[in-house]
C-alpha cells in the first residue's frame, strides 16, 4: 500500500510538470495525449485536468479496469487508493491548474494473484511432499515392525534363537534391533551350551562310569525300542555273567576286579554292529542286544566267539595274569514280548546253563 500510494505521488509530480505548457496554452489536444499516453502504460487508472478557475482540459479513464472492478477489487482498491490524489500545478509560483490522478491497482491485485498462486502451489507441494515422506516413514515403520514380530513369533514357535533382525533404515529401530540381535546373539550362545551340556549328561546318564559302555538305563531304552519293531525283525537278548569274579575281587582286590570289567567290556564291544548293543547292567553282569543274527547256529557260533575272547588270559597293567569265563544265555524276541518277558527268559536261560555246567565264581 505505502509503495503504490509514494508511485502514485511520483506519477503526479512528473505528469503535472509535462502538462504546465497545455494548461498555460490551454492545449486541450496535447494535455489529453499525455494523460492518455501515461494512462496506458497502466500508471493509473482515470485522471482529471483542471485550471485554477476550474475548466476542464482533460480527462481520461481506462475503461478496463472498469470493466474488470468486483467486490476484491473494490475492497482492494478503497484500501490501497482511498481516494484520489489530487496535485497542484504551479507555474511562475503562482497554482495554475489541478492535477487529480486515481491509482491503478491491477498491479496490486496481479501480486496478490500471483502470490496467492504461488503460495497454494508451495503448500501443495509441501502437503504432497509430506504425505510421500510420511508415507514412506509409514511403511519403513510397518516393515521394521513386522520383521521384529516375525522374527519372535518365531522364536516363540520354533524356540529357533539363530536368526536375527536385518538392517532397518530408521536409525531409532535399527538400535533397537541391533539390541535384540545382541540379546538373541547371547541367548543363542546360551542355547547351545545348555543343549551341548544337556547332550553332555543325557550321554553320561547313559554310559557305565566304569567301562564306558552303555548302563542299565540304556539296556532298557534300547530294548524296548527293538520290542516295538520286533514284528519286523527278531533279535537276541544274551545275558552273561562273569564267573569267578568274587574270587578274583578277594584275592588281588577291587582294583584289579575293576581292570577285569573294563577288560570284558572292551572285549565284548567287539561284537557289536549297527543298531546292536553292550551294557554292563549289574556288578559283574553284562547283556548284548544283537540283531543281525537270524537263527540258534549263529548264535550258538556268538556264544562260542565270546566265550574264547573272554578266556584269553588277560595281562593287566601291573604285570597280574588274570583268567576268568562267562556264562552266557539268551532268548529270542517274539511277537507281543515285553521287555519282563525277553529279560526273564534269558536269565533264566542263563542260570540254567551255569546249574548244568556248575558256579565256577
Amino acid at each position: 500500500k505505502r509503495y503504490e500510494l509514494r508511485n502514485l505521488e511520483l506519477i503526479s509530480t512528473i505528469l503535472s510538470s509535462s502538462l504546465t505548457a497545455s494548461i498555460v496554452f490551454e492545449d486541450t489536444y496535447d494535455a489529453a495525449n499525455k494523460i492518455a499516453q501515461s494512462g496506458a502504460r497502466g500508471m493509473f487508472s482515470s485522471a482529471v485536468l483542471k485550471t485554477e478557475k476550474n475548466t476542464l482540459i482533460a480527462r481520461w479513464n481506462n475503461g478496463t479496469d472498469d470493466n474488470d472492478e468486483n467486490w476484491f477489487r473494490h475492497i482492494l482498491r478503497n484500501w490501497v487508493f482511498s481516494s484520489p490524489l489530487e496535485m497542484d500545478i504551479i507555474h511562475s509560483n503562482k497554482i495554475i491548474g489541478h492535477l487529480t490522478l486515481t491509482g491503478s491497482i491491477s498491479a496490486v491485485a496481479d501480486f496478490i494473484k500471483y502470490s496467492i498462486i504461488i503460495l497454494l502451489v508451495g503448500v501443495t507441494v509441501v502437503i504432497s511432499a509430506s504425505v510421500i515422506v510420511s508415507e514412506l516413514l509409514h511403511r519403513s515403520i510397518v516393515d521394521s515392525l513386522r520383521n521384529i514380530t516375525q522374527l519372535i513369533h518365531n522364536i516363540i514357535e520354533h524356540r529357533d534363537f539363530s536368526r536375527r533382525i536385518p538392517l532397518i533404515e530408521i536409525k531409532e529401530f535399527n538400535v533397537l534391533s541391533g539390541d535384540i540381535n545382541k540379546l538373541l546373539s547371547e541367548i543363542h550362545s546360551l542355547q547351545s551350551s545348555l543343549l551341548s551340556e544337556n547332550q553332555l549328561l543325557a550321554a553320561k546318564a547313559l554310559k557305565d562310569p566304569l567301562t564306558g559302555i552303555f548302563n542299565r538305563s540304556a539296556f532298557v531304552i534300547h530294548l524296548q525300542k527293538l520290542l516295538d519293531s520286533a514284528a519286523d525283525k527278531p533279535f537276541v537278548l544274551l545275558f552273561i555273567d562273569s564267573d569267578r569274579f568274587k574270587s578274583i575281587n578277594d584275592n588281588w582286590g577291587h582294583s584289579v576286579g575293576d581292570e577285569v570289567l573294563k577288560t570284558i567290556s572292551q572285549r565284548l564291544s567287539q561284537f557289536e554292529s549297527d543298531n546292536d548293543l553292550v551294557a554292563r547292567i549289574g556288578g559283574d553282569e553284562f547283556s548284548m542286544l544283537m540283531t543281525r543274527l537270524t537263527d540258534d547256529s549263529q548264535v550258538q557260533q556268538l556264544v562260542a566267539q565270546i566265550s574264547a575272547s573272554i578266556t584269553t588270559p588277560m595281562i593287566l597293567d601291573n604285570g597280574i595274569i588274570i583268567t576268568t569265563s562267562v556264562t552266557i544265555g539268551y532268548a529270542w524276541s517274539h511277537a507281543l514280548d515285553t521287555a519282563k518277558d525277553i529279560t526273564e527268559r534269558a536269565d533264566a536261560n542263563m542260570y540254567k546253563i551255569k546249574k548244568t555246567h556248575g558256579d565256577q565264581r
